[in-house]
């Protein structure tokens, strides 16, 4: 598990189902961020990602 506290708005994630997001703003917990989805069909949808869910940094 990523340790979420530290990751900047903008920086780019894989996440669970390899779905590519951009973080849109950390929410400080160390536990959630929301971030939009790059890829597959949800693309552009904006949602909340537990860190347990970021696979990796891209």
């Amino acid at each position: 598990m990523l340790a979420v506290n530290d990751v900047a708005v903008g920086t780019k994630l894989v996440i669970a189902g390899g779905l590519m997001a951009e973080v849109i703003e950390n929410m400080g917990d160390g536990e959630w961020l929301r971030v939009r989805v790059l890829s597959g069909d949800d693309a552009g949808a904006e949602e909340l990602c537990h860190a347990t869910d970021v696979l990796e940094v891209a």
